[in-house]
């Protein structure tokens, strides 16, 4: 295994230790606790909570049991919480140390405990905010649009990881609203499950409610792979939905073409598609990340280790496809603040929303589920009605 792979835990564990020594030092100073005995306390509180998500992941995939499973709920919640406390508390040090530049006196308990208000209110509508995604109504100019698909709505879901947090009532709600668009065709790009593991068969259930005209087509993500990719693709294949496994269908003078995580090395990989598009076509790519399609690697663990934080935005190979849209998922939108401030760096601002970069539009989804923590607060989970408009 590469050691950049094996120091990722360690670096995490560091990283969720720091954190959490941030909140719990900036708390004993705002509210001015120096009792040895409640700052035992406190700084052991700490420790169990630093390491909770950690354990909890390795607990869940160990053994999935009523203890692991609420152990690892917790830990989701309380993570996101603590995203949440250490924002707060930096933006409380940052005021006082202005009031205290200016001459003005502030009360650091005040501060404090207005901070950690705020935090704990962030943490409960993201919670509600990641169980209701919204309706994100996205236009894409093509030229030479075909008559059959003016006026028409093709629903964009991805990230909606079905498992132990979103289960089979957050899919039913999402089939609801789906429906309610009346799709002439749904696209699902990837991690449709969770890889922390689940009730995936029950949980996916009600997704066979989806109605589209011409079908529900789909791609696989990471998560796949990280649930098992022979698993989760035995689970889709039970599914009415359509597996594109590096494959192009054409529907109507519109051709879809789904490349599966984590890519391919070369535009012949994929079956029944020819670089000259016809005259008169609309071309939509299907892949999960918001990123170049081609391999960087055959090591699935090095992908797994770049498209997190080395994402390759080149696009080379995608400018090759001549899409008139790619549709992806994968960033969440950061999913929390400030780390959407990360994924927009680290995707060089394509990790949300549409963009063009060569004459091909890019639209990346900011997910219709999460994954961790159960919240939202770098902006809404949702699902995408797009709309194809003659340019």
């Amino acid at each position: 295994m590469n050691l950049k792979i094996l120091l990722f835990p360690a670096a995490a564990a560091c990283l969720m230790l720091g954190m959490h020594y941030a909140v719990f030092k900036s708390f004993m100073h705002f509210f001015q606790i120096s009792r040895p005995q409640v700052k035992i306390l406190l700084y052991a509180a700490m420790v169990i909570l630093s390491f909770s998500f950690i354990t909890a992941f390795s607990l869940i995939h160990w053994r999935e049991n009523f203890w692991t499973i609420g152990w690892y709920r917790f830990a989701a919640t309380w993570t996101g919480f603590g995203i949440h406390c250490l924002a707060a508390v930096a933006a409380a040090w940052i005021l006082l140390g202005a009031a205290r530049s200016a001459g003005i006196g502030l009360s650091a308990k005040t501060v404090g405990a207005a901070a950690m208000g705020v935090a704990l209110l962030v943490s409960i509508y993201g919670t509600w905010a990641s169980f209701h995604p919204k309706i994100q109504r996205v236009e894409v100019e093509v030229k030479n649009l075909p008559q059959y698909w003016k006026n028409s709505t093709i629903v964009h879901l991805s990230d909606l990881h079905l498992g132990h947090i979103y289960k089979k009532g957050f899919a039913a709600r999402v089939t609801e609203s789906v429906n309610s668009l009346d799709p002439d065709l749904v696209l699902i790009t990837g991690d449709l499950l969770d890889g922390m593991g689940g009730p995936y068969q029950k949980n996916i259930e009600p997704l066979y409610s989806l109605e589209s005209k011409h079908g529900v087509f789909f791609v696989t993500g990471n998560h796949e792979h990280y649930v098992g990719i022979e698993k989760s693709l035995g689970i889709i294949e039970k599914t009415p939905f359509r597996l594109l496994d590096n494959e192009a269908v054409k529907i109507n003078g519109m051709e879809i073409v789904g490349v599966n995580y984590p890519g391919i090395e070369a535009l012949s990989n994929i079956d029944n598609f020819s670089a000259d598009k016809d005259t008169g076509t609309i071309r939509i790519a299907m892949f999960h990340t918001p990123t170049e399609m081609g391999k960087n690697t055959g090591n699935m663990e090095e992908q797994h280790f770049a498209n997190y934080w080395m994402p390759n935005t080149s696009y080379e190979l995608n400018r090759k496809l001549a899409a008139d849209l790619q549709i992806s998922g994968h960033t969440h939108h950061g999913q929390l603040f400030p780390v959407n401030l990360l994924t927009r760096l680290l995707y060089k601002g394509h990790d949300y929303g549409l963009k063009k970069i060569n004459g091909t539009y890019l639209y990346t989804s900011a997910g219709t589920g999460s994954w961790g923590p159960p919240m939202r607060t770098s902006g809404r989970p949702e699902i995408v009605a797009i709309r194809f408009v003659e340019k």
